[in-house]
């Protein structure tokens, strides 16, 4: 080729960048929605001249010539695995290097980023600690760190679950927030910690009479019909611990809380309001809020919809049931209103 200055390689540079294809892979927080670290293996095709092979890159990096690939995996512990198939097309993968290279992937519960634990120790710990079920009871906010970088579950623990004297928050609603944090990071459910408090703090009004409406009520008696409903103790029979969204520890308090706080109603005068109900007269404008709570919570039907005969003068449990048969009222109902209906001062429990 001629060294003369009329002829250069300044069309072979555009042909050269025009040829060349997207390689470069970034890993992306999903939670942060920020570049991080994150170990690759890449598994490469056999040919004439070697045979199928793997390698571990750490990305961000350009990733070799597709067509020399075979199928790209977000290796552990830290993230949770996936899976490129390449052997399927590389369609899909080179959508993801069209777009500036984004892949998303989601740190596992106990573990942090290569940022903030190069070495994992941090990472160890606290897989040491979730797995050991003793030390969930003796769980400190302080270690929250070794769990999580989080900042929304960070300051959670900083201001909910440390004790404080100028609060004056006493030491179950400590030790309910720490337990509830530790379930929501261990088990990987950061967003129904917010759920956890919703109905923790509509709990405590109801307990201070002061549930103004009972849409709240409405949405826990949800949650407990369907944690008690058989289709859901069979389904956590056949697969344990498998999409449980929140800790079956927590409801049972909640529902004993509940029918303690409605019972407590009903022993300090509430019952001759849901006499006066069941009976079509009218009662206490105070006592409406608890009234419509209580009438919720034990599915107790409109007034409208109560069985045409006479609730008074039965004289067992029985003959109450079957007067409520055509309602499909829920037993647990009755039993809190028979010693209404049948003068047995004492209410029933289930």
């Amino acid at each position: 080729m001629s060294c003369s200055l009329w002829y250069h390689l300044q069309a072979l540079r555009h042909l050269y960048v025009l040829a060349a294809e997207p390689r470069l892979l970034v890993p992306v927080d999903v939670d942060t929605n920020t570049p991080c670290y994150a170990l690759l293996e890449v598994t490469y095709k056999g040919t004439q001249w070697y045979e199928q092979t793997k390698e571990e890159l750490m990305a961000p990096t350009l990733l070799p010539e597709l067509h020399l690939l075979k199928q790209i995996k977000v290796k552990g512990p830290r993230y949770w695995e996936l899976l490129i198939d390449l052997s399927k097309g590389t369609q899909h993968l080179k959508s993801i290097l069209s777009k500036d290279g984004v892949l998303y992937v989601k740190l596992r519960a106990g573990q942090l980023s290569y940022k903030e634990d190069p070495m994992g120790w941090q990472s160890l710990l606290a897989q040491t600690v979730a797995n050991r079920n003793s030390e969930a009871r003796a769980f400190k906010p302080e270690t929250i760190s070794a769990f999580t970088s989080d900042p929304a579950l960070l300051s959670f623990a900083e201001y909910f679950c440390k004790p404080t004297v100028n609060m004056g928050q006493k030491q179950e609603i400590l030790d309910l927030f720490s337990s509830v944090l530790y379930e929501c990071v261990t088990q990987e459910t950061p967003e129904m910690l917010p759920a956890y408090i919703a109905m923790d703090q509509a709990v405590r009004r109801l307990g201070r009479r002061e549930m103004s409406e009972t849409s709240e009520l409405w949405q826990i008696k949800l949650v407990l019909e369907f944690f008690s409903s058989r289709s859901h103790q069979e389904r956590m029979q056949n697969y344990p611990k498998r999409g449980l969204f929140m800790n079956s520890e927590f409801l049972p308090v909640v529902k004993c809380s509940i029918d303690n706080t409605l019972d407590q109603w009903l022993q300090a005068g509430g019952d001759v309001c849901v006499h006066a109900y069941l009976s079509g007269q009218p009662c206490d404008e105070a006592q409406l809020g608890m009234l419509a709570c209580f009438l919720v919570y034990h599915s107790v039907p409109a007034p409208q919809h109560l069985p045409s005969v006479g609730l008074e003068g039965s004289t067992s449990f029985a003959e109450l049931l079957f007067k409520f048969k055509q309602l499909k009222m829920p037993v647990r109902a009755l039993l809190r209103l028979a010693p209404l209906l049948l003068g047995n001062p004492q209410p029933m429990v289930m």
